[in-house]
């Protein structure tokens, strides 16, 4: 990785490479390997073809937002995902299918697919194959800037995606107002409080708060802490990243958190770390 703008600088030159590229393929002019594994496969480009003629679709999505809405305890978002530009390669499962039907026991209330190949492992047809083995809602987590972005995630079948405030600026809304269309749910996410408000200001349903900057990757759990203090009812706020244990799964409960994403430190450990955690969970919601 190179230091020139910070990771997400650099996340985002590949996206912009990969997003041309995407669109030529959307066109029916394939430029690259279709074996890449970053390439959506001929299937899901020709329904993502079909949904941007139409201009959305009438899709089954399975609802997000009430998933994490439970007074009792507070909900998780399981991350499928093995490595990230921060930590390299920690995760050595291959298919997702086994670590799928891991959170599935284990109690997820919604699991997060990375599809991002070059940077975190993933591959666009994760979303399906999770969704095969998982009967709750599937959002789908990548750097998503378009209404083509959006379709492809329908292709996929996601229930929702998350859509980085940082990324799109004041195109935030527009990009909420396209997802309906593609029946699609939203995580909108955000990192300081200009992003906040630009996020509340767009109608947001659901913030999450990224405790790790996308610049040097480093974590504060107290920006969540700082933000949900901003956030309103009915909003559904989701604490993201650099949550590894229970007590500061608790500690962003008590600051006002609906739900937490956890990635590395449950794609490490599959179920057995995510039923562990949900049952300290319900222990210190007894305290």
């Amino acid at each position: 990785m190179t230091n020139d703008g910070g990771i997400l600088a650099e996340i985002g030159r590949r996206k912009r490479w990969e997003r041309d590229i995407l669109r030529d393929a959307l066109r029916g002019n394939l430029r690259v390997d279709p074996d890449s594994d970053w390439m959506p496969s001929e299937q899901l480009l020709a329904q993502a073809r079909h949904y941007l003629k139409e201009g959305g679709c009438e899709g089954h999505r399975r609802p997000f937002a009430p998933r994490l809405s439970d007074d009792n305890q507070l909900s998780v978002i399981a991350e499928i995902k093995r490595r990230s530009p921060s930590a390299g390669t920690f995760a050595d499962w291959e298919q997702p299918e086994g670590l799928a039907a891991q959170y599935q026991e284990g109690g997820a209330a919604v699991i997060s697919v990375l599809t991002d190949a070059h940077f975190f492992g993933g591959r666009p047809e994760f979303v399906a194959r999770t969704r095969e083995i998982f009967t709750g809602p599937v959002l789908r987590k990548d750097f998503l800037a378009d209404e083509a972005d959006l379709a492809l995630s329908a292709a996929m079948k996601a229930d929702a995606v998350l859509l980085i405030v940082r990324l799109l600026g004041t195109r935030t809304a527009e990009l909420i107002r396209l997802a309906r269309c593609y029946d699609l749910e939203t995580l909108v996410e955000v990192h300081d409080e200009r992003e906040l408000d630009l996020a509340m200001a767009s109608g947001a349903p659901v913030v999450g708060i990224n405790n790790r900057d996308l610049d040097d990757f480093s974590v504060d759990l107290g920006r969540s802490e700082e933000l949900m203090a901003r956030i309103p009812r009915p909003i559904a706020v989701v604490s993201e990243s650099g949550i590894s244990s229970s007590a500061q799964a608790l500690r962003m409960r008590r600051a006002g958190a609906d739900a937490i994403l956890v990635g590395q430190a449950l794609a490490e450990r599959g179920g057995e770390g995510l039923s562990e955690l949900r049952v300290e969970l319900a222990r210190g919601h007894r305290r």
